[in-house]
C-alpha cells in the first residue's frame, strides 16, 4: 500500500531505513542462466569485493511478468533458507509497482535485483550474509508505506503487502520519489 507523497517530499513512515545494506559494485560481468520453460536470459552478475554476486532483470510492466519475477527468485535463490520468503517478497513489491506506479502504464517497466552475499551494515557494525530483493519502479503519486498507524481493515482485500515483506524480512526500506521512481527493498539474513 502507498501514501499519497504530499508537498513534493518524501517521507518515512514509520522509521525503517533509506539505504540498504550493500555498497556499490566495482566491476560489472554478465552470466547467462537458464530459466526452467523459459530458455535463456543474460543477465548482469557484479562481484562485490566482500563476495556478493548480483542478478538484475527488467520485466515489462504487465500482471503477468510478476509470476516471471517470482520464477527468476525462486531459481536464483533455490538452495539458500530464504527462498519462499524471497519469492513472497518478490511478488508484494513488483505487485506494487505494477498498482502504486507508473511501472503498470501502457509500457511501463520494472527492474527485479537480488544481491546474494556477505553485507557491511551501518546499523549492525559488522556483516553478515544474506539476501537483497530490490524492485525499481518508474514513479507516481506515491510512496512505499510498510506499517501504519492504524492497523488495516481485516475485511479489506488489500493492504498488507508490505506489512507482509516487513515482517519476513529483517529490514525494509526505499529510495526515490515519484519522479525518479522508487527503489524499494528488503534484507534477508541467512
Amino acid at each position: 500500500m502507498r501514501q499519497p507523497s504530499g508537498h513534493g517530499h518524501e517521507r518515512l513512515h514509520p522509521p525503517i531505513d533509506s539505504n540498504p545494506p550493500l555498497g556499490s559494485s566495482t566491476e560489472s560481468t554478465s552470466a547467462t542462466i537458464s530459466l526452467p520453460g523459459r530458455g535463456q536470459a543474460t543477465t548482469p552478475a557484479r562481484p562485490r569485493p566482500t563476495g556478493h554476486l548480483v542478478w538484475a532483470r527488467s520485466f515489462s510492466g504487465t500482471p503477468d511478468q510478476v509470476a516471471q519475477a517470482r520464477r527468476l527468485v525462486r531459481f536464483l535463490l533455490t538452495d539458500t533458507p530464504c527462498a519462499d520468503d524471497a519469492e513472497l517478497i518478490v511478488s508484494e513489491l513488483a505487485g506494487n509497482a505494477l498498482r502504486h506506479s507508473r511501472s503498470g502504464d501502457a509500457g511501463g517497466s520494472f527492474t527485479v535485483e537480488v544481491v546474494l552475499g556477505r553485507a557491511s551494515f551501518m546499523w549492525h557494525g559488522g556483516e553478515a550474509t544474506g539476501i537483497l530483493i530490490t524492485v525499481h519502479d518508474q514513479g507516481g503519486n506515491g510512496v512505499p508505506w510498510f506499517r501504519g498507524e492504524h492497523p488495516p481493515d481485516t475485511n479489506e482485500e488489500n493492504g498488507r503487502g508490505l506489512a507482509t515483506v516487513a515482517a519476513l524480512a529483517t529490514r525494509v526500506g526505499y529510495q526515490g520519489g515519484p519522479t525518479v521512481g522508487h527503489r524499494v527493498w528488503a534484507y534477508l539474513s541467512t
